[in-house]
């Protein structure tokens, strides 16, 4: 698989007390999440403009809000876009730990109940404005034994092989649409 593991991929501490915690075997590879293009396509835009508003000169108040709002939202951006890619989907042999940021959450085979394929479109008006596509999997929670459910989408390397190797180790099929270049 695509963005799967390397000798520098090993588990950061935390996730590998949380596998041993949840007893979910040895590790075996990790997966990548990717940046989003669509948030670095936006903090260009803020960037562009603020370059112009230094460029040209802060005149007034508004001048200034716009350069000191538009570096804090890039620096934020940038902040939470290195955390995120830093994480990732580690695959053990007795289920998974999903680690990104502060948010760490484990899954083992077992608990599986069923993986489904779903596609979203997004529209402005009429107007097609893109698509977004995932795949659900629902668990049963060993806090409250009630079903969540877990979305894994485009942001993994990988996506559809991912699924398809959750769902052998869990013997649960992918069910609705397991191609996200279908219709």
């Amino acid at each position: 698989m695509a963005g799967t593991s390397k000798t520098t991929d090993a588990p950061a501490p935390r996730v590998l007390t949380r596998a041993a915690d949840e007893n979910l075997g040895e590790f075996e590879q990790r997966v990548r999440r990717r940046p989003g293009l669509g948030g670095a396509a936006a903090c260009l835009v803020i960037l562009i403009v603020v370059m112009n508003f230094l460029a040209n000169g802060l005149d007034g108040f508004w001048g200034r809000g716009v350069v000191v709002v538009g570096l804090l939202i890039v620096i934020t951006w940038g902040y939470v876009w290195f955390r995120r890619v830093r994480g990732g989907l580690y695959l053990f042999s007795e289920g998974f730990v999903d680690a990104a940021g502060r948010r760490v959450v484990s899954v083992a085979w077992s608990q599986i109940r069923s993986i489904e394929g779903q596609k979203t479109q997004f529209a402005i008006g009429s107007l097609p404005a893109g698509s977004a596509f995932a795949y659900e999997v629902a668990f049963t929670s060993r806090v409250g034994d009630h079903e969540v459910v877990w979305r894994l989408n485009t942001t993994y390397s990988d996506v559809m092989g991912l699924a398809k190797l959750i769902s052998r180790r869990a013997g649960v099929p992918v069910t609705g649409l397991t191609n996200p270049y279908q219709l």
